[in-house]
């Protein structure tokens, strides 16, 4: 791996978080505890989904899989869109702080999850199909062999 390949992935990251941040008090956004805490869960979800993507490229000489590619681009995408959403209906729980935490808690947990199940599935395919190429392997004659 070269790190000219993910340098541009980690640089749109930092920009994006750059922004995310300057935003935040550009916008003369309320400073509440519980926007605060919207801004935090939204910084640790761009950066996973920024160190996923970066993890994905590297990874795309270690995996062939096409699965595993997709499903984690997949479940990076949904994380990071429901951080966003659960950061713009964030206000509604000025009330009752303890329950947006719990909720962000519980995204990230799915995530990991859901993370955790496709890496697990992904090396039983991958398991698999070594297998299947070596009964092949071995049940094919060798070249000049009867």
């Amino acid at each position: 791996m070269r790190i000219r390949s993910i340098l541009p992935i980690a640089l749109i990251g930092a920009i994006v978080i750059i922004f995310t941040i300057s935003a935040f008090f550009l916008l003369n956004i309320e400073l509440i505890t519980v926007n605060v805490w919207a801004l935090c869960f939204l910084l640790i979800s761009e950066i996973v989904t920024f160190g996923g993507l970066i993890y994905l490229k590297a990874a795309n000489e270690m995996y062939t899989s096409s699965f595993h590619k997709i499903a984690f681009s997949v479940s990076l995408f949904l994380y990071f869109s429901i951080s966003i959403v659960s950061a713009i209906f964030a206000k509604s729980f000025a009330d009752n702080l303890n329950w947006f935490i719990l909720i962000q808690l519980a995204i990230i947990s799915l995530f990991a999850i859901v993370t955790i199940s496709l890496f697990a599935f992904n090396s039983s395919i991958n398991r698999r199909n070594a297998e299947d190429v070596a009964k092949v392997d071995a049940k094919e004659p060798k070249r000049g062999g009867i």
